[in-house]
């Protein structure tokens, strides 16, 4: 079992986020950050284990790479709920503020690099396989497609 809040943690460590203070309600902030997460997890693309959960955390043990890849998955949904926050979105129907303009175009060229390093971690995570004897990951032998060995 994996508790939530060690992808809380992982994520929390690739944010500043002001509304998760100390002075903060601790459940309006767990709320928050499952809510971040339930968001996230349908773009999980093939994960390798079972990402079912229930109130306390996910029922398998996830391992770092599961980790890091739903964290920075929040990452995108955090950025994109920033993005698109009121305040970000007036300014395209008030007065036009040049400078408020430049932020949002900054921030939608950082949730663009967030989602290829997203894209990346996911092609690195599901080409890859567990050697049995190792327990290393090594990159899938794509050659027992053509007929060579079957695949386990």
């Amino acid at each position: 079992m994996t508790p939530y809040q060690i992808i809380y943690d992982s994520f929390l460590s690739k944010v500043k986020e002001d509304d998760w203070d100390c002075e903060a309600d601790i459940e309006m902030i767990l709320y928050d950050l499952r809510s971040i997460l339930e968001s996230a997890i349908p773009f999980f693309k093939f994960p390798k284990i079972s990402l079912r959960r229930d109130n306390n955390g996910f029922l398998e043990d996830l391992g770092d790479d599961e980790i890091q890849i739903i964290a920075n998955l929040m990452k995108e949904e955090w950025l994109s709920r920033t993005i698109n926050s009121w305040e970000n979105v007036k300014v395209m129907y008030d007065e036009r503020d040049f400078s408020q303009a430049n932020l949002l175009d900054k921030f939608l060229k950082l949730q663009e690099n967030v989602q290829k390093k997203n894209r990346k971690l996911q092609k690195i995570y599901y080409r890859s396989t567990i050697d049995k004897e190792s327990q290393l990951k090594k990159p899938f032998d794509y050659t027992k497609f053509a007929g060579g060995e079957k695949y386990d």
